[in-house]
C-alpha cells in the first residue's frame, strides 16, 4: 500500500502519518527498488492504534509508550496514573461546560424575559431595579447603580456564597429595611462635596450604620466570622471619588476586614 492508500484505510491523511514519522510513533516503512515507501497491514495496525488512541484523548507524546511493550523498570501502575489524570480533566472539563451551559440558559431566559444579562440573581437584581427606580433624588439613585455594580462584581468573582445574595435580597426586600436604607444612602449622597472636617459626626453615624447593615448581611452567611474582605478585594474605597464619602466607605471595608474590631 501506496502512503495514501494506509491513510485513506485508517480514516486519516498522508500529511498525518508523516506528522506520525517525523513523531517516531509510525516507523519508516520499507522502500521498493521504484523508491517508492509501501505500508504492509503491521503499519496499518500500528497507525490504526495511534488513531483509537489520540481519539480517546491520549496526548500524542503519551502514545508510543502505550502502544510499545512494557518497559522492565516501568511501574505498572504508571499507565493507570497517566489515564486516571486524563479522565480527571475531562471530568473538570465537564463541569466547566456544564456551567457555562446553566449561565447561557440564564441570559438566554433574561433576554427572553426582556430583562438586562446580570450575573445578579434575579430577585437581587430586581430588588436593585425598584431601588433604582424609587430614589428620591438623582444622586440618590446613581449611588444605588453603583451599589448595584458593585454587588455584580462580588458575582463575577465567584467568592461569595450563594446565600449572601439571598440574605441581601431579603434586606432589601424589607419595606423598613429598605426605607431605613433609602434614608442611609440619602444622607451619604449629601456628604458630596462637603469638606471631611466638617461633617465628622455625619461620617461616623453613617459608618456605624452602613457597618451594622452589612454585617447583618454578611452574618447571616458567615458564622465562623469568616466575612473578612467579602466585597472590598478590589479596593472598593478608591473607586469613591469624593473625599466625605470615601471616607465613610473606607472606615465600613476596614472594620469588615478587621471583624468590626477597627
Amino acid at each position: 500500500m501506496r502512503i495514501s492508500d494506509v491513510a485513506s484505510a485508517a480514516g486519516t491523511t498522508p500529511r498525518t502519518v508523516r506528522h506520525y514519522h517525523r513523531l517516531g510513533l509510525l516507523a519508516e516503512p520499507r522502500r521498493l527498488p521504484n523508491g517508492y515507501r509501501t505500508y504492509e497491514l503491521p503499519d496499518l495496525v500500528r497507525l490504526m492504534r495511534i488513531r483509537w488512541l489520540s481519539a480517546a484523548g491520549i496526548p500524542l507524546g503519551s502514545i508510543a509508550a502505550m502502544i510499545e511493550p512494557t518497559p522492565v523498570d516501568a511501574r505498572p501502575d504508571d499507565f493507570a496514573e497517566d489515564l486516571s489524570s486524563l479522565i480527571a480533566e475531562i471530568d473538570r472539563k465537564q463541569r466547566v461546560l456544564a456551567d457555562q451551559r446553566v449561565r447561557l440558559e440564564e441570559m438566554l431566559s433574561a433576554r427572553g424575559a426582556g430583562r438586562v444579562v446580570s450575573p445578579l440573581p434575579v430577585e437581587l437584581l430586581s430588588a436593585f431595579d425598584e431601588l433604582i427606580a424609587s430614589s428620591p433624588t438623582d444622586s440618590v439613585r446613581r449611588l444605588f447603580e453603583r451599589e448595584r455594580d458593585m454587588w455584580e462584581l462580588v458575582a463575577i468573582s465567584g467568592t461569595a456564597p450563594p446565600e449572601l445574595f439571598s440574605t441581601a435580597t431579603r434586606l432589601l426586600s424589607d419595606e423598613s429595611d429598605r426605607n431605613r436604607i433609602v434614608d442611609l444612602y440619602r444622607r451619604f449622597a449629601a456628604l458630596s462635596g462637603r469638606q471631611v472636617v466638617d461633617v465628622a459626626d455625619e461620617i461616623a453615624y453613617l459608618s456605624r450604620e452602613l457597618e451594622e447593615s452589612l454585617a447583618g448581611v454578611l452574618g447571616d452567611v458567615y458564622s465562623d466570622g469568616d466575612s473578612a474582605g467579602v466585597g472590598f478585594s478590589v479596593g472598593i474605597a478608591d473607586l469613591v471619588s469624593d473625599p466625605a464619602q470615601r471616607e465613610v466607605v473606607a472606615r465600613v471595608a476596614a472594620r469588615l476586614k478587621s471583624g468590626g474590631t477597627a
